[in-house]
């Protein structure tokens, strides 16, 4: 079980390893690694991510020169983000953390 995080500004946020395992959480209920570099993240389902300003940062333990994207996946799934992460220009797995807020 994923340890939680303190972030009151926050609707949700999630530090997520590589592997897409949820290390820490707050109203994350779940990550999915669709493909190298590619992970869908699940908020609650009360929380609209199309309305949300969703901020993406990589994890100190990326490789040097990571890039990570992050946006809503459509509206017909409003409580999913995508985040993608690259090393230069390439996919590749990499932890991340994400805010919602």
């Amino acid at each position: 079980m994923p340890s939680p995080i303190v972030a009151p500004c926050a609707r949700a946020a999630a530090q997520v390893d590589r592997n897409g395992t949820l290390a820490r959480t707050k109203n994350v209920t779940g990550v999915r690694k669709v493909a190298t570099g590619d992970y869908d993240v699940t908020v609650s389902a009360d929380i609209d991510v199309t309305t949300a300003m969703c901020q993406v940062t990589a994890d100190r333990g990326a490789h040097w020169g990571t890039e990570v994207y992050v946006g809503a996946t459509s509206s017909s799934t409003p409580n999913v983000v995508k985040v993608l992460t690259s090393v230069k220009g390439s996919s590749s797995d990499e932890p991340f953390h994400l805010a919602v807020l």
